[in-house]
């Protein structure tokens, strides 16, 4: 239900054994795998489970919601730390979850209601509509050192103010009682209808934060030990840092005591991961669809795949975050922003070929921000970026990218040499060839791209370099683990923490905001209809690679991506979400 950073653009995101089916109507891609699996016999009794996460780097030890930034913490929160809503198969907010969301467009306000009376926290502890309030208020903190206090919060009436110390509370937050509370927000979005969308849905502790300074918040042993207290339908029993978590159920969990004795889940190596299914030491795993050829053939699992909603880019460093404005701000200056560099370097590139050479025709490219994996509100009419380099070297030429000097490498405008520094995460060996191939292919087109630092760095440094968008850097290899909600602002939007690009825009920000007026409360079509898309191919801002399939900004090379899950005792494993 949020925004996640990927470990490494080789490798999958989390999915739930009964994964979400999108109908591929915008896709020539043909789906032969099932994405749920039923087995015969006795359903056995208690037991342990082990998840294999696969990941190139250690966790952070962050166990809770407010603070993760990536995919590989994500994962081992949320086991504890969970949403306050549920959603429907359409991923629309339902009333599965801790609580409801009611709508009332013309007065611009939202009723969360508890959708139960008798919750309690992981420690018996009463859960109250308080708890909610107070992590609402938490994050307008100065000292609040997480990424969750984007638009989703400072939509509600007074919450900048609040924020600012300029007033005593937020007035757009109006307890009813202990299980309801009405927010008041400045615009109603269509996004509030979906899950990790426009309504606030993070929950803390209220009794265990309220004596915890916020700016201590990272180092408290309640955000990273087995004192974490959270809704979810575990309890933290053991963690050995930076590698694995064994849980025991919550017995407090109100949809009911899980019937698992423990569950367990280690981080295990892309190099190692195969001979670990092979051998048997793990229940699920979510395999690197880039070694496919090496497990498809294994007798003691099963595979489920399904396309997912997750992507890879290409991202341009075009500027800053200004922490004081709470905006980002485009250089005009920057080595990048120039439209047609950044669409020559799109041309360049044959993601289909990497698709299906280096991935075994399990990524496929994508047409848009807006991917294929969110249906009817893809644009299956979008021109994409295909494999052209005679285009690609005429649109240098058209913006002055020449080869002055005939060492067949092109000089920047004003006939300076021009070299580009590439960023790239250090994941699997496809991952390295495909970076590889990648500076290859801008070669042959007279660009002389480099990797930052002359070699793929380690995960958690390359997310802080690009956050902090080292000057070192101009181009970056990234991926977004995008959400359930299929509008872009919080990725791409102006000002969005999330957006690394800086990319911003007249235009582009009017279309964003369109897409998500209260004119389309009842309808996403308007995603379908503005011209986002065709905006954000012309301007290039960032561009989609041969991976997982969500994009958003101004590039379309990118692929959409079969996840797979191995599942040995599959009656075990689909306890883990019962």
């Amino acid at each position: 239900m949020k925004n996640i950073a990927l470990t490494g653009i080789g490798l999958l995101s989390i999915a739930a054994l009964t994964a979400c089916q999108t109908k591929e109507k915008t896709s020539d891609v043909a789906l032969t795998f099932n994405s749920e699996v039923t087995n015969e016999g006795q359903t056995i009794e208690g037991g342990s489970l082990k998840y294999a996460l696969v990941a190139s780097a250690p966790s952070t030890g962050i166990l809770i919601d407010e603070l993760s930034q990536t995919a590989v913490d994500s994962t081992f929160a949320d086991m504890v730390d969970i949403s306050m809503f549920g959603y429907d198969a359409a991923r629309k907010l339902d009333d599965s979850g801790l609580a409801k969301a009611e709508f009332d467009v013309e007065a611009k306000t939202v009723t969360v209601s508890l959708t139960g009376k008798d919750y309690k926290w992981s420690d018996g502890q009463a859960f109250t509509i308080d708890d909610y309030i107070f992590t609402i208020e938490q994050l307008a903190s100065p000292d609040y050192t997480g990424v969750r206090a984007d638009t989703t919060y400072t939509n509600i009436v007074g919450f900048e103010e609040f924020q600012a110390g300029t007033a005593s509370e937020i007035s757009g937050v109006k307890k009813v009682d202990d299980y309801t509370v009405v927010l008041s927000v400045k615009d109603m979005s269509p996004s509030m209808m979906y899950a990790g969308g426009g309504v606030p849905y993070l929950v803390m502790p209220k009794h265990i934060f309220k004596d915890i300074a916020v700016k201590d918040w990272e180092s408290s042993e309640y955000s990273r030990t087995a004192k974490v207290v959270g809704m979810g339908p575990y309890k933290v029993k053991e963690i050995v840092n930076g590698e694995s978590v064994t849980y025991v159920p919550n017995e407090y969990y109100f949809k009911g005591k899980v019937k698992l004795d423990s569950y367990r889940i280690d981080i295990v190596s892309p190099d190692t991961i195969v001979a670990e299914m092979r051998a048997g030491n793990y229940d699920i795993a979510d395999m690197p669809t880039d070694q496919y050829e090496s497990y498809k053939d294994l007798s003691n699992i099963t595979l489920l795949g399904s396309l997912d909603g997750i992507y890879n880019y290409i991202g341009f460093n075009l500027g800053k975050y200004d922490e004081t404005s709470g905006k980002n701000v485009t250089n005009p200056n920057a080595k990048m922003n120039n439209v047609k560099l950044r669409q020559a370097m799109g041309y360049a590139l044959d993601n289909a070929v990497i698709g299906e050479k280096l991935y075994n025709g399990l990524y496929h490219p994508t047409n848009s921000l807006i991917i294929s994996f969110f249906g009817d509100v893809h644009d299956s009419e979008l021109a994409g970026y295909s494999y052209d380099p005679e285009k690609a070297k005429k649109l240098l030429d058209e913006a002055g990218y020449k080869d002055v000097d005939g060492d067949s490498m092109r000089e920047d405008a004003d006939g300076k040499p021009l070299t580009i520094s590439v960023a790239a995460q250090k994941s699997t060996e496809t991952q390295e060839t495909m970076v590889q191939q990648y500076l290859t292919w801008w070669k042959e087109i007279g660009l002389n791209v480099e990797l930052y630092t002359g070699r793929t760095i380690e995960y958690n440094t390359f997310y802080e370099s690009i956050a902090a968008n080292d000057e070192g850097i101009d181009v970056y290899l990234a991926a977004w683990i995008a959400g359930l909600d299929p509008d872009p602002t919080s990725l791409w939007g102006p000002e969005a923490m999330y957006n690394y690009t800086r990319f911003v825009s007249d235009e582009n920000t009017a279309l964003l905001n369109k897409i998500t007026s209260a004119e389309s409360f009842d309808e996403q079509k308007i995603l379908k209809t503005t011209k986002l898309g065709k905006n954000m191919h012309s301007n290039k801002p960032l561009q989609f690679q041969p991976l997982n399939v969500k994009v958003l900004l101004p590039l379309t090379n990118a692929l959409n991506i079969t996840t797979f899950i191995s599942v040995r005792t599959a009656n075990q494993a689909m306890k883990i979400l019962s």
